[in-house]
């Protein structure tokens, strides 16, 4: 299993009352330091505003990542997720293939359909039921997919939502046959069919015990277009408000009560297990791939140590020990 880490970017309050110069360089510092430790990726994600209220720093993952391509060379860039009802479809596309070739064919770009509603507001975007966020998902999936693959021609493609007329883009991609992506979800509906019709990889954020059952419906919507389901790589994730038991490294981080955790049932979350044990079940499950939300890494390294010794313990171990130093 591949394991990249989720950065800090100000979307859990990490950065209250710092300059901002300070939090981009301890962004930085922190990238180049899971670099070092032999992760995979960084990942940075979609919110204009932070979670708790008050102004926070919270920093657009667009720049962040076009910023720090070139500063950590060999991990993969991972956008987890972009809101949809944000951008237009076709300028998110040429975005996306010139930080791929910013980065040498190593971006990861995940699209989703949004899910906080005063963010919408504030920053003046519409926010439509949650089918009508769906189907404008679908049409941007459309449209993004066909300007980032290399053998492309140009096209035209008019919807609800979105258009286009006889776009090509140029560049389409450096990877081969086209840009990585990406959805996170878990909808049987529209979620599942459009990870089987355009995905790379299918991010799921539930407890294990779930997974088993959206798998197989998985399974079905990849058989509905004849595509195999082991084409499409798994991601999870672990919530760096979550608080999993013996958790040792919090360093001031707040963490979730378990009603305010979206999507996700409030007597699990309370009787979550550890990290480690966690980590195995999506393991034994098949996952390809964790991207990492770690509590406190704004302020202190050890979170990065910490979840090595889990990875480790859940039979997840590719870290070089060389690169650990005495902090281990």
């Amino acid at each position: 299993m591949k394991v990249g880490v989720v950065l800090p970017q100000g979307y859990f309050n990490e950065y209250e009352g710092w300059e901002p110069t300070r939090a981009w360089a301890r962004i930085v510092e922190l990238a180049r330091t899971v670099e070092r430790l032999g992760f995979e990726s960084i990942w940075t994600g979609e919110h204009v505003v932070s979670k708790w209220p008050g102004e926070s720093i919270s920093f657009d993952c667009w720049t962040l990542s076009s910023g720090l391509a070139p500063l950590v060379p060999r991990v993969g860039i991972g956008l987890i997720v972009m809101n949809s009802t944000f951008h237009n479809p076709a300028l998110m596309a040429k975005a996306a293939s010139s930080l791929d070739a910013v980065s040498g064919g190593r971006l990861t770009l995940g699209l989703g359909a949004g899910f906080r509603d005063h963010e919408a507001s504030q920053y003046g975007h519409d926010y439509p039921s949650l089918v009508e966020r769906m189907e404008w998902l679908s049409e941007h999936f459309e449209i993004i997919w066909r300007m980032t693959r290399q053998d492309e021609p140009a096209f035209s493609f008019e919807g609800r939502y979105a258009k286009v007329e006889d776009v090509a883009n140029s560049p389409r991609s450096t990877r081969v046959p086209g840009i990585k992506l990406l959805i996170g979800g878990h909808g049987k509906k529209y979620t599942l069919r459009l990870a089987a019709r355009y995905c790379d990889e299918l991010n799921i954020n539930l407890f294990a015990e779930d997974v088993p059952e959206l798998l197989e419906v998985f399974g079905e919507r990849c058989a509905e277009i004849g595509r195999d389901p082991e084409t499409v790589e798994l991601n999870f994730g672990t919530n760096p408000i979550l608080r999993y038991k013996d958790m040792k490294v919090t360093a001031g981080h707040r963490f979730a009560e378990p009603h305010e955790l979206a999507y996700q049932d409030p007597e699990k979350v309370a009787a979550i297990g550890t990290r480690a044990e966690d980590l195995a079940k999506f393991r034994e499950l098949g996952f390809d791939r964790l991207a990492a939300g770690v509590p406190g890494l704004a302020n202190t390294d050890e979170g990065l140590y910490e979840l090595i010794d889990d990875c480790r313990t859940a039979g997840i171990d590719f870290f070089d020990p060389t690169q650990e130093g005495s902090e281990t």
